[in-house]
């Protein structure tokens, strides 16, 4: 949460487990449900903020799927009815002093990006495709070649890694000339799978108003992809992909 990305767990008899940030003032009440380990939701306010927490034991293990769902859940189910800000799992504070003090330290970045998501939730839509993947030569050529044949492979890794970014480059802006007016953000990122079934995967994250969701998935109807290219739409949820303060 703060700038370092750095959990403040100390040797106390608690860990705090952070949820959300909330713009506060407004009226608010605690879902009726429980965070990982049945633990109670709680709420503090601190300099124009409000953060939903959880106090669990001190210096939790991994989690495991069930507790990783229950997080999550609580997130959803915040966002169902307020403007929140997300958090993913792991922030971790020594006690809700140790919470509320790494706030107040990042209270205006946290305020600027709570009013750009205002009325908004996130719809993502990936962009799969297969691809020749550029298989590992395990042939040991003669040492005088060795260096021509290294160049020549990473000219080949370069070339593709530059395909990939010139189709995500095209997908990103189909995407904003097919659902123009319908977002107010749009994020795109590409990962890459190795092996066999070598696949590239472009992930394009909208925020959108809360009210544009029908007419987002009604333009995604409309979208027609090039041959060799799966879609899948999800969301809405909550906009983890615009969480974070432009300033951290």
């Amino acid at each position: 949460m703060d700038r370092a990305g750095m959990t403040h767990v100390a040797d106390s008899g608690e860990t705090v487990l952070a949820y959300a940030v909330l713009e506060a003032g407004r009226p608010f009440r605690l879902p009726a449900i429980r965070g990982p380990l049945d633990a109670d939701l709680e709420t503090r306010e601190v300099t124009g903020l409000r953060v939903v927490y959880s106090r669990l034991p001190p210096r939790p293990a991994a989690p495991d799927h069930g507790q990783l769902r229950a997080f999550y859940e609580v997130i959803e189910r915040l966002h169902a009815r307020y403007d929140i800000l997300p958090l993913r799992w792991g922030q971790y504070f020594s006690d809700p002093q140790a919470l509320t003090c790494a706030l107040a330290a990042d209270a205006d970045p946290y305020l600027k990006r709570l009013a750009r998501l205002v009325g908004a939730t996130e719809m993502g839509i990936r962009f799969l495709s297969d691809r020749q993947a550029i298989p590992e030569d395990t042939s040991q050529p003669p040492p005088e070649s060795r260096g021509r044949a290294f160049l020549e492979q990473r000219r080949a890794r370069y070339g593709l890694d530059a395909a990939v970014q010139a189709r995500r480059q095209r997908v990103e802006e189909t995407c904003r000339s097919s659902f123009a007016g319908l977002f107010r953000e749009l994020k795109g990122e590409t990962a890459q799978t190795q092996g066999a079934d070598s696949q590239t995967t472009t992930l394009v994250s909208f925020l959108i108003p809360r009210p544009l969701v029908e007419r987002f998935r009604q333009a995604y109807a409309d979208l027609r992809p090039p041959a060799d290219v799966r879609m899948l739409l999800t969301g809405p949820w909550p906009p983890f992909n615009f969480a974070v303060p432009e300033q951290l």
